[in-house]
């Protein structure tokens, strides 16, 4: 089992002298020990150098390396700032490690996320002083348990891929620290630990038998359910074989505020699309949701949850509350209101308001409150480090009220607002697609935009990578659907982009991702050129 956490603090007063020197490899003796300071503000030591001399750093001094990836606006990463890394005991285990922060905007940070298969943000990797990846840690689970599986992966080394392995060879093969790696794995973020073809759902299910009960067993079932809920059609999520046995498993997580707060970060935010599951009957699907809605009502100011995961505790409520479009009783809305104005209120600092603000605006959209959510995003705007973040949501409330001049300004300021290479590539992406979808008319101003965007690159090989490329690729599609059907004069947009192909090293993943673009083009020339 793994060591008590009292213990491993008093065990993790290491650290180099330095983000970028070697200071030989991490033991815990006294001497080293009393080299930590422990007040108030200390904090995680991040590497200085390059992501390959954190690599090779890690390997030098025999050191696992624990692998940060974010972005400035993100608002889960601002939750992770400033709760997880501000704990000293996070802190203390990261200085057995060689702590990397990696944005998205640096350069070649997009080429290095394609390669650890990163896709969203935040995304937390461990990997082993040989480079080999350990796990990934979720967001939205309380810091104790980051603790625990930072610790683990430091203890075992053993990869979740090959623990994988052992799941679907023989699941009872799996120690408890083994299992709790799993559970706090971040599988629906990454799914390159699973061999393709494996049903994840059958998987959860196997871990949730053999897991130890309680904690542990319970977040398999609720990943096993989760994993349901992606199945597509009626047959696979089994339509004709009610199964009573998922009513009496939720009854009893929710009926436990243990097991609940440890299943938060599905329990919150899932309550409608867990319950949509054609295997749950009728009859359970109403008194579940009252049981649900209820048990996270009750919990939201437990002191284990961050503020933002607090306010969570209204979604289930509120998504009962207004089913069929039902208007929020007038005592739930005041207190709704207080609450969230509370929680607004006891937020000073600018960065952690970007986690808190989003999460008030979506609470506000949630209950039908769309004037409070405006009123709140266009007071922030003043407040905020990254106001563009919000500026897009003030265009998708717009939006949704079919006011499109005034969505689209919105989008286009946030596009003008916001800094660093692939976060402007994102933002102006996103207003050229709201102009596809609110001005498909305007054929100048969208082939000007589009056109624009790819100038921005100093090196034309970061839009070929990562979030970059997903995003251009999702651009390109739109494009092309756009010019079929609008049919304007010109749109230099394809042709600018394969000039571009031609700048890549041949054979590398920029130029193959690039041309991936137009292998469907191609193919379909071929087959005209053959038919005539």
């Amino acid at each position: 089992m793994f060591r008590p956490l009292l213990l491993i603090a008093t065990l993790v007063m290491t650290a180099c002298e330095s983000d970028t020197e070697v200071d030989g490899q991490a033991d815990v003796s006294a001497e080293v020990s009393a080299k930590v300071s422990h007040s108030a503000d200390v904090s995680i030591e991040w590497f200085g150098g390059s992501i390959q001399a954190a690599f090779d750093s890690a390997e030098n001094e025999a050191k696992p390396l624990f692998l940060y990836w974010g972005a400035v606006w993100c608002p889960p990463c601002q939750e992770i700032k400033h709760t997880v890394f501000k704990s000293q005991e996070f802190i203390q285990l990261t200085r057995l490690f060689v702590p990397v922060y990696l944005d998205g905007d640096t350069d070649e940070a997009q080429a290095w996320g394609e390669k650890f298969g990163v896709k969203g943000y935040p995304t937390m990797i461990v990997f082993n002083p040989a480079g080999e990846e350990i796990t990934r840690i979720p967001g939205g689970i309380d810091i104790s348990r980051y603790n625990t599986v930072l610790e683990l992966s430091l203890n075992q080394m053993r990869s979740t891929a090959d623990l994988v392995q052992v799941a679907l060879e023989d699941s009872t093969r799996l120690s408890a620290d083994e299992f709790y790696q799993l559970a706090y794995y971040s599988w629906f973020q990454d799914t390159s630990a699973v061999p393709d073809g494996t049903d994840k759902a059958e998987l959860f299910f196997r871990l949730s038998t053999s897991a130890p009960e309680g904690e542990l067993s319970n977040r398999f079932y609720m990943n096993y359910l989760l994993a349901l809920t992606e199945k597509n059609d009626a047959e696979e999520t089994g339509q004709d074989n009610l199964n009573p046995a998922i009513a009496r498993r939720l009854e009893v997580i929710l009926s436990s505020s243990s097991l609940t707060l440890a299943s938060w970060d599905s329990l919150a935010y899932y309550m409608e699309e867990i319950l949509a599951l054609p295997v749950i009957d009728d009859a359970h699907k109403v008194s579940l949701a009252e049981l649900w809605a209820n048990s996270i009502f009750d919990l939201r100011f437990d002191e284990s949850l961050s503020r933002a995961e607090k306010l969570a505790g209204w979604m289930p409520k509120l998504q009962l509350a207004t089913r069929d479009d039902q208007p929020l009783a007038d005592d739930l809305r005041k207190l709704l209101r207080a609450e969230l104005k509370a929680a607004d209120e006891a937020t000073p600092d600018s960065f952690e308001r970007q986690s808190v603000i989003n999460q008030i605006s979506h609470i506000y959209r949630q209950a039908g409150l769309v004037n409070d959510a405006k009123s709140l995003l266009l007071a922030e705007l003043e407040k905020s480090a990254s106001p563009y973040y919000f500026m897009s949501g003030l265009g998708s409330l717009a939006e949704k009220d079919n006011n499109f001049e005034e969505a689209l300004a919105w989008r286009k300021r946030a596009y003008e607002n916001s800094v660093g290479v692939a976060t402007r590539f994102q933002w102006g992406a996103n207003y050229v697609l709201a102009m596809i979808r609110m001005a498909p008319e305007d054929h100048q101003a969208i082939a000007v935009r589009a056109s624009a965007l790819l100038s921005e690159f100093h090196v034309s090989g970061e839009l070929f990578a990562g979030r970059n490329f997903r995003i251009l690729k999702r651009l390109n599609e739109n494009l092309r659907s756009w010019r079929e059907e609008q049919k304007p004069e010109t749109l230099a947009f394809e042709p600018e982009v394969e000039k571009l192909c031609d700048d890549q090293k041949e054979a590398s993943l920029q130029q193959q991702n690039c041309r991936s673009l137009f292998v469907e083009d191609h193919l379909v020339e071929e087959k005209v050129a053959q038919a005539s």
